[in-house]
């Protein structure tokens, strides 16, 4: 009665391998970056809230609220970043994010170049993308 041969040779088993090997490491940068460009898909969401709060009271008062608490505005804790209003006048408001104090997003710390958003009292707006301009392409 002649044998059956079952089951994987061992230099097929090692070519598998080897192969998963190579595809391992041509897709982690890959997700990475997906995972990077994820975390920092909520910046502008929540400076676009800011910029319309600010523009809404701009309407209202002719001004730019010198703090967020003027605003009908409140962000929502953020695991990675954190946002604030860094300057505040009559003329203009700038609000920023960053990453938190500890923590890593990608290639950024908290010694990354923060976004950051600003508003004078004509409604004009500028962006600084700062060290995420890759991330942030259409803010």
């Amino acid at each position: 009665m002649a044998r059956k041969n079952r089951g994987f040779t061992l230099v097929e088993l090692m070519v598998v391998i080897v192969i998963m090997g190579v595809l391992a490491v041509l897709a982690i940068p890959k997700l990475t970056d997906v995972i990077t460009k994820a975390k920092i898909s909520e910046i502008p969401i929540v400076m676009g809230s800011w910029e319309h709060a600010q523009l809404a009271y701009i309407a209202e008062t002719g001004t730019c609220a010198d703090s967020i608490g003027k605003l009908a505005f409140d962000p929502d804790s953020s695991k990675w970043f954190q946002y604030e209003q860094t300057e505040g006048a009559d003329d203009h408001a700038t609000y920023e994010a960053s990453v938190i104090s500890g923590k890593k997003v990608g290639k950024f710390d908290e010694n990354s170049n923060a976004v950051s958003s600003t508003i004078n009292d004509s409604s004009k707006i500028n962006h600084d993308k700062g060290d995420f301009a890759k991330y942030l392409v259409n803010f």
